[in-house]
């Protein structure tokens, strides 16, 4: 998965996923700051593997709570 689009694809599940929090950010003007932290953590996941499969939504769903947590 290229850079594009694992940032694309990483916005597009917090964004599903976490309502508020993805508002909440946007609002703030810290989106792109926060899914850049975002994507850091979860790019040993997303690198080599393919949008499509069900398994990583559910990895990068979970590391994005994680990381939700830790705020």
């Amino acid at each position: 998965m290229t850079d594009t689009l694992a940032y694309d694809y990483v916005k597009m599940l917090l964004e599903e996923e976490f309502l508020h929090t993805y508002l909440r950010f946007s609002n703030n003007g810290i989106l792109h700051y926060e899914l850049t932290n975002i994507l850091e953590i979860c790019a040993p996941l997303i690198k080599g593997l393919d949008e499509d499969d069900r398994f990583l939504r559910y990895e990068v769903t979970g590391t994005i709570a994680d990381y939700l947590q830790e705020d």
